[in-house]
């Protein structure tokens, strides 16, 4: 019987910090406004690292060509929730991070994205494309939300032709 209780807290001191740490996520840090196509670019020994965020969120960086890249590979964790804002700098200067309208981005670990294992003739690594928007714009958008793309699911179920990643012009219908 000691033996088992013996057992029983050793496996405690060690399950229970493991279940109690951050878990890994991303936050999305986007240009104030941005609405488009993001492509993540993961694997490239070209790149640094995402810096990594108090609470574990690894941080995207989003530039205006809405391309960031990183020599790290993809972190898939179910567990964690992906964090989205805009990045605002108002009169003053001081740079603002404003938390995305929650309907801008699908639920999900995908969030209604794919991956692709390169990067569509932009350099070594493989990508991960995400539409930012709102509802109406991602409606008009082709493969805003790759679940509702006919024949998802099937073996290959990437488009053929990968979205221009960047902001929608504003002309985009709406």
């Amino acid at each position: 019987m000691n033996k088992v209780a013996i057992c029983f807290f050793t496996l405690l001191s060690v399950v229970f910090p493991l279940w109690g740490r951050t878990k890994p996520h991303y936050t999305f840090v986007l240009p104030d406004g941005y609405v488009g196509w993001v492509q993540i670019v993961f694997n490239d020994p070209g790149s640094s690292p995402f810096r990594i965020r108090k609470g574990g969120g690894r941080e995207i960086d989003i530039p205006e060509s809405g391309i960031p890249r990183t020599s790290g590979l993809r972190v898939h964790d179910a567990r964690g929730k992906d964090e989205f804002y805009y990045l605002s700098v108002p009169q003053n200067g001081k740079e603002k991070l404003r938390p995305l309208p929650s309907e801008y981005v699908l639920p999900g670990t995908d969030h209604g994205g794919f991956d692709v294992a390169d990067t569509g003739g932009k350099g070594p690594g493989y990508s991960w494309f995400i539409f930012i928007g709102p509802p109406e714009i991602r409606a008009h958008v082709p493969w805003g939300d790759i679940s509702k793309v006919p024949g998802y699911g099937r073996k290959l179920m990437a488009p053929d032709v990968y979205p221009t990643p960047g902001r929608v012009a504003p002309t985009a219908p709406r």
